[in-house]
């Protein structure tokens, strides 16, 4: 499709996470005229989605059952509490909405175009978008959206801004009780046993809030420290008030398979020389938490490349490989 039945954009941002968002209401405000493409139905990435946001919020309503029970060393008691998952749940979709329904409404403030569906490069300077969830592309200013927008993009400038996904283990079965941080925060269930695979930021804080929630919870780290690449003073600080939710946390230990049975998850651990392992193997729910990794089907996807040898170099490719 050529350049002139497009709708043409200084800048087009492909992924609406804070990365791109920000990016795109930045060249906004410098006076671009800019086209945000998301091909998921809300602005804001995981973190706002399935990630930062919503893991705080449920850390933070944990955080205040632990404050209430510490007053009981004060001769403050109080009961027991009881836990309503579906409110709970309702709770952590509203904390969402406002804050992606803020980001809305601060695109359609600055006049950028949001254009819901997947992204494809068709030449160095047009992007197609196709439909995402089995509908058609949408286009909105301001807080409305309409469907059959103009299927290409044409622009002068793009950032690509897809983000990361969760690392599923290889070998891990294909089963409801084998979560990734996503589904953890969906909270379809709350576990007896829970084993974290992971003892990064993420790990940790599904941890944390499962444990609040009453699973008992064990995790394993393959690495030698808690939280690498943190500072070692507020790990220490982390592990003194957090630590003793938690029952076993092995360190310098390794996965080495994942079966799924009716009773449980069997996981079998590496343990360091001369260490034993005392940990149940079975009975698991399992979350996996090992890191994330940038999106690079996306970059696979996305990239064009001429059915006929190109004129000029600089036109041969618009996106690496």
């Amino acid at each position: 499709m050529s350049a002139a039945s497009a709708q043409r954009y200084d800048l087009v941002v492909i992924g609406a996470g804070p990365g791109g968002y920000s990016a795109a209401f930045r060249a906004a405000d410098l006076g671009l005229r800019v086209a945000l493409v998301e091909r998921y139905p809300t602005l804001g990435g995981v973190c706002l989605n399935v990630g930062c946001i919503p893991s705080k919020a449920l850390l933070h309503k944990t955080g205040v059952m632990r404050e209430a029970a510490h007053l009981a060393g004060s001769g403050i008691h109080f009961g027991k509490p009881s836990i309503d998952l579906d409110a709970l749940r309702a709770y952590r979709h509203a904390v969402v909405g406002r804050l992606t329904g803020g980001l809305a409404a601060m695109a359609a403030a600055r006049k950028v175009t949001l254009v819901h569906g997947s992204a494809r490069f068709v030449s160095p300077h047009e992007l197609a978008v196709g439909p995402a969830d089995g509908g058609a592309a949408r286009a909105s200013k301001g807080g409305g959206s309409q469907a059959g927008a103009p299927p290409v993009l044409a622009f002068d400038k793009a950032i690509i801004a897809t983000g990361s996904r969760a690392i599923r283990l290889p070998g891990a079965p294909d089963d409801p009780r084998i979560l990734d941080s996503t589904s953890a925060l969906a909270l379809q269930d709350i576990p007896t046993r829970l084993l974290v695979i992971g003892g990064g930021i993420i790990g940790l804080e599904m941890a944390t809030v499962y444990a609040g929630l009453g699973s008992a919870v064990d995790v394993v780290e393959a690495g030698p420290e808690l939280m690498p690449g943190a500072d070692r003073d507020l790990v220490k600080v982390w592990e003194a008030i957090n630590r003793p939710l938690l029952g076993e946390v092995r360190l310098s230990t390794r996965v080495t398979d994942v079966v799924a049975e009716r009773k449980g998850i069997r996981v079998s651990l590496q343990a360091p020389v001369g260490l034993s392992n005392p940990l149940p193997t079975t009975a698991y729910w399992w979350l996996s938490a090992v890191a994330r990794t940038a999106r690079a089907w996306v970059w696979r996807r996305l990239v064009w490349r001429p059915t006929h040898a190109a004129s000029s170099p600089s036109t041969a490719r618009c996106a690496p490989p």
